[in-house]
């Protein structure tokens, strides 16, 4: 009986710093997504409706929350993500693939926006950006190994192609630099990705 008593506040005080750290970790992501693409530790704080401190207690600096921030929004993408067998006719693929990729791309693009501007001066968000890559690239060539394979000497060619035409800038390009709307730059990217793989 001794023990449970002495074991609970210990179990109290770290149910209490896990729901700090989600908090302070929820509130970057609001941010984000809200356009703010370089929130400070006190704005970050008044969000979470924790101390400055509080964050520096969870987070040795910004760029451990920033990668924390990165891990829950991969946790929610990768929800997104469902396998397409690729022996579906190739329409069929190609538009089960572009959609998923579209809203994928929609997704991601608050927090890619923050790691272009953070990116450069944080060698972990650089990681996670290539991670997240690589992995995009991976989920092209097991949908559309067919077709890359049918390319034969032109298959890494074909690939890069189809990598560009199917990223995050594409879609960034025609979202904000063009100010397209979600259906029509997932039409685009059907269209790219189509022509690509004539």
């Amino acid at each position: 009986m001794q023990q449970e008593t002495s074991t609970a506040p210990i179990d109290g005080r770290t149910m209490r710093s896990l729901r700090t750290r989600e908090a302070i970790v929820d509130a970057t992501v609001a941010l984000l997504e809200q356009g703010d693409l370089r929130p400070t530790a006190p704005r970050v704080a008044e969000a979470a409706s924790v101390s400055v401190r509080s964050i520096f207690q969870h987070f040795d600096d910004l760029e451990r929350l920033h990668a924390a921030v990165a891990e829950r929004l991969v946790g929610r993408v990768s929800l997104l993500v469902v396998p397409i067998p690729p022996d579906l006719p190739f329409e069929e693929r190609l538009e089960r693939f572009v959609h998923q990729r579209s809203l994928l791309l929609e997704a991601v693009s608050p927090i890619r926006r923050a790691a272009d501007v953070h990116g450069p001066f944080s060698s972990e968000i650089t990681a996670r950006l290539q991670a997240g890559q690589a992995f995009l690239r991976e989920e092209l060539v097991r949908t559309f190994s067919t077709e890359l394979d049918a390319a034969g000497a032109d298959r890494d060619e074909v690939l890069d192609a189809l990598d560009a035409a199917l990223s995050w800038r594409t879609w960034e390009g025609m979202r904000a630099g063009l100010g397209r709307d979600q259906p029509w730059a997932e039409q685009v990217l059907r269209r790219l990705a189509r022509a690509v793989l004539a």
